[in-house]
């Protein structure tokens, strides 16, 4: 109840938060949009200024051509000069057509100033026909126009405002006015090798203009992607530009004599230096429509994925306020149900009942006007120590929750067991007002408890007769072995004895007699001590882990098992295959693997056998007994390890050795103990993991 009240509550701030959140979602999803359409506008404009700079190409190489008819007249120039103003023309027409077809209005608007008239390349060009004008003038003319057109690069530059596209533009522009400034070296160089005037303005006018492209070309490296630098260092190491820095040294040292060098051979091999900067250009165009595609693609990703979640969010916006409406709606039945099925109580800080729930009157046995206004201690049961409500009180009157299990009396005498949860309310200055407590009926738990432990002490109880039943069958088994073992020491010494009491009957004794027969019975005597000491050991109840193997193990149990196994003929052998130490119970292990050796032994025995043979192997902390006696019967296999299990019924057999032989080897040792067949017998395996030592 308190939950959905805590719900209704939020609901309005979350209203307000989703509506900020929607807002700025909007004013970010406008700004990818208009960064999308710059993007596409961008491009658009890249694209111009590439037809721009084809543009600044064609005249540029018009001007070098005019500058060469107007210094000389030659043909050759002139011939070339009429066909590419044929290109210059086409070029121009294109461009006009495209700003023309632009839908970028402002951009069309902030270019046409920069975009001269076909009218004014032609004046130009009649100028230079008619001779009205010089060879500087006409090359002052080119510049002017190709001034413009650079003008419209640096334009779209300073639309840009994605830094690595305004980089890849700037480099573009720079690349353009070294290229511009090549351009009018090459005229120049036309109009000086064909006039032969190697005067001081005219070396210096060059000397500028190399100049001026070494600072071009710094700022190109300086803005150009690493891709666009390699690519241009690569370009640069073509022989060209070696063999036209020559010529540009030749030409400022003045030298008169440069008659291999005439104003066409310039001419063309700065037309192949422009050729070379021209696939540059063409680089420099890719890398940028690159970088806008990735810069458009990113964008667009992230516009979608705003829209979408924009979109889930006024889907969660509806989703809330109809969830709202529904809590509102269901808060009184939950209310109702809560009342009816949760145990609850409120007090003051005093523990003064001030509410109950109907759950908590049902279980009790009170009406809720006989528990208001009474202290909460009237449901105590006197079963609970004083200690835990001490406890609850100091845990609580601190502001924190208190748990636990509470045994309450009922108005008949009766009682029930509850988990509480006690937490304190508070008022809105943060003081403690009052207590409530959520109970939970865990009474059918506590007396399931109850009967578990009470069975539990009853498997303990079964589990030690079990054992006390095993321990007492193996002694059985330990007597007749050492009974047997006494046998020929007894005979020895009686024998010793009598032949003592005739001597001296008769009168033949002497000293050395005595003390050679009184020796005898000391030795045999000695012996019948060892073996009650080896009984005693082998059933001490001390369950302290010692460090052991199943070597030293093993030869403890064959000083007591050996002589019953000589006398049924059996032969015994143990193989080592690798020894390894553990800590364990050893006499317990000492006692399944007689057990084990026993099982055999008389298996052995009962099928009479020829050639019977018991084989202990020891591979580290691995232990395995086996036989020759033709293996357990496969319909009884899997129940051999059952309490009271046995095939020895008829022979006194408990049916505890093998079950408590697991219980040992693996709820005491951590290991496991298996059965399995071989095609000669039975195989007992004892396998301790490194667990057993925890």
């Amino acid at each position: 109840m308190s939950q959905i009240t805590t719900r209704a509550k939020l609901i309005l701030p979350i209203f307000s938060l989703i509506a900020i959140l929607l807002t700025l979602g909007g004013i970010t999803i406008q700004a990818y949009y208009d960064k999308i359409h710059m993007l596409d506008t961008l491009n658009e404009k890249i694209t111009f200024g590439r037809l721009t700079s084809r543009l600044m190409h064609s005249l540029q190489k018009e001007r070098g051509l005019s500058s060469g008819f107007s210094s000389n007249g030659d043909g050759v120039f002139k011939s070339m000069m009429q066909k590419q103003r044929k290109t210059s023309n086409a070029l121009l027409d294109i461009t006009i057509k495209r700003l023309q077809r632009t839908e970028c209005q402002e951009f069309r608007k902030s270019v046409e100033p920069f975009l001269f008239d076909k009218t004014v390349l032609e004046n130009i060009r009649h100028e230079i026909d008619t001779q009205i004008i010089d060879s500087e003038t006409l090359i002052q003319h080119y510049s002017a126009l190709n001034q413009e057109l650079l003008g419209i690069i640096l334009h779209i530059a300073e639309s840009s405002h994605i830094p690595i596209i305004t980089r890849d533009i700037l480099a573009f522009a720079h690349f353009l006015a070294m290229k511009e400034y090549v351009g009018v070296e090459r005229a120049k160089g036309v109009v000086v090798l064909s006039t032969k005037r190697f005067d001081i303005p005219n070396l210096l006018f060059l000397s500028d203009l190399i100049a001026k492209q070494k600072e071009n070309e710094r700022y190109f490296l300086q803005y150009a992607p690493i891709s666009i630098q390699n690519r241009y260092g690569q370009k640069i190491s073509d022989p060209i530009f070696a063999e036209i820095e020559t010529y540009e040294l030749r030409i400022l040292q003045g030298d008169p004599e440069m008659r291999d060098l005439t104003p066409v051979k310039w001419y063309e091999a700065i037309t192949k230096k422009l050729d070379i900067y021209e696939h540059i250009i063409d680089d420099i165009e890719q890398t940028t429509a690159a970088h806008i595609d990735k810069e458009m693609n990113s964008a667009r990703k992230v516009f979608y994925i705003l829209i979408f979640l924009v979109g889930l969010g006024l889907a969660i916006f509806t989703y809330m306020l109809k969830a709202m409406l529904k809590l509102f709606e269901n808060e009184q039945k939950l209310r109702r149900v809560m009342d009816k099925y949760i145990i609850s109580s409120i007090t003051d800080t005093r523990g003064i009942i001030t509410d109950v729930s109907d759950a908590f009157c049902k279980i009790s046995g009170y009406t809720r006007k006989e528990l208001i206004g009474k202290p909460h201690n009237i449901i105590r049961h006197p079963d609970m120590p004083s200690e835990a409500f001490k406890d609850l009180w100091h845990t609580i009157k601190q502001g924190k929750t208190w748990r636990g299990k509470v045994k309450n009396l009922k108005k008949d005498g009766g009682y029930y067991w509850v988990y509480a949860n006690i937490d304190p309310l508070y008022d809105n200055k943060g003081e403690i007002t009052a207590y409530i407590s959520i109970r939970i009926d865990i009474t059918e738990i506590e007396r399931l408890q109850e009967k578990v432990e009470e069975e539990e002490k009853k498997i303990r109880r079964q589990e030690h007769m079990l054992q006390q039943q095993h321990r007492l069958a193996q002694m059985g088994e330990m007597i007749a072995m050492i009974a047997h073992q006494w046998r020929q020491p007894l005979s020895a010494i009686t024998a010793a004895a009598g032949s003592l009491h005739l001597k001296a009957k008769i009168g033949t004794i002497d000293a050395d007699i005595v003390l050679e027969l009184s020796g005898k019975i000391k030795e045999f005597s000695l012996h019948l001590s060892k073996t009650i000491d080896d009984f005693r050991n082998f059933f001490k109840s001390d369950k302290i882990k010692r460090k052991t193997d199943f070597k030293t193990i093993v030869e403890s149990v064959l000083k007591i098992s050996e002589s019953s196994l000589e006398k049924h003929g059996i032969t015994i052998e143990t193989h080592v295959k690798a020894l390894e130490s553990f800590s364990a119970y050893d006499n317990e292990i000492r006692q399944v693997i007689l057990n084990l050796i026993k099982n055999a032994e008389d298996v052995l025995v009962e099928r009479d056998i020829n050639s019977a043979k018991i084989v202990i192997e020891i591979d580290g902390r691995c232990l395995r007994v086996r036989d020759n006696g033709g293996g357990i019967p496969e319909d009884i296999i899997d129940h051999v390890f059952n309490p009271y299990f046995s095939t020895k019924l008829q022979k006194d057999g408990t049916g505890l050795g093998l079950y408590m032989s697991k219980v040992i080897v693996e709820e005491h040792c951590q290991g496991t103990l298996r059965a399995y067949n071989s095609p000669e017998g039975a195989i007992f395996e004892i396998n301790l993991n490194k667990r057993n030592e925890r």
